[in-house]
């Protein structure tokens, strides 16, 4: 009985602290690994939502992934981080606050790579409706984001001492610069979720968006899109930098975790 109680034990006690590699599979490469175990901020751009890295089964992310496969985007990238349990343990919370702020995305820095100059990510950004829901909230937002104009967005934030989840996806027909139809309603998402895995909150996010791949505007809507969604999850992901009472310890050495910079390539 006892050698019953000390294998379920140990075995309960391995499921909660697997070491980083375990939640990721082999598309993650060690220098990645690396640099998450260092205090960085991975971005990993995918050609393909089947190359995705993650692959622990917290319902968390495993929410996420479905939603991304549901649209089978042409434009994906993974953003993932680490930050500390002991002294953040109510990360979960403190940023489920910061991410219902939705006025506050307007000041939010994006550097644009064609026009070589600093704007906010979104020039404007107003709650239409919102309601608490029994794990959170949903809000509807219309948010003002060149080159696509207003985006109605259906945001919803399901929180606990365990973990987060949000979702933010558009509602409208967006338009490239008013001319070209480029994504249909309910086709680009950002999804980010926080989970514990041992000592560590994992934060991961996917930005994906479902769209037309014309050859002639491929890499300019890919980085239209793409530099827009990385900018708002490394946002969010960064400000915890503030809250961080304790040191993050990466090869031996105490540091706190880099800051990311808003310039994404």
């Amino acid at each position: 009985m006892k050698k019953t109680f000390l294998t379920i034990t140990l075995v309960l006690c391995a499921a909660l602290y697997l070491p980083a590699e375990e939640i990721f599979n082999d598309r993650m490469t060690r220098e990645e690994l690396s640099r998450l175990e260092g205090g960085e901020t991975v971005i990993r751009n995918l050609d393909s939502y089947k190359k995705l890295c993650m692959v622990s089964e917290n319902a968390g992310a495993q929410r996420v992934l479905a939603t991304v496969r549901s649209i089978k985007p042409a434009y994906v990238a993974e953003i993932i981080r680490l930050y500390p349990y002991e002294g953040n343990e109510d990360l979960p919370r403190t940023l489920a606050e910061q991410i219902a702020d939705v006025e506050s995305y307007v000041g939010i820095p994006y550097y644009s790579e064609h026009g070589k100059k600093w704007y906010d990510l979104y020039s404007a950004a107003s709650i239409i409706s919102s309601r608490d829901t029994e794990t959170g909230r949903e809000i509807l937002a219309d948010l003002e984001m060149a080159p696509f104009g207003t985006i109605n967005t259906l945001i919803t934030i399901d929180v606990s001492p365990d973990g987060l989840y949000y979702e933010n996806m558009n509602l409208n027909v967006l338009r490239y610069s008013e001319k070209f139809k480029c994504v249909d309603e309910k086709k680009m998402r950002s999804s980010i979720t926080v989970f514990r895995n041992g000592d560590n909150w994992v934060l991961y996010a996917v930005g994906a968006v479902s769209a037309p791949s014309i050859f002639f505007l491929r890499e300019r809507a890919e980085i239209s899109f793409m530099n827009r969604i990385r900018t708002f999850c490394t946002y969010f992901f960064s400000r915890q930098e503030h809250d961080l009472q304790t040191q993050y310890t990466g090869g031996g050495i105490t540091k706190l975790p880099a800051r990311i910079s808003p310039t994404l390539t």
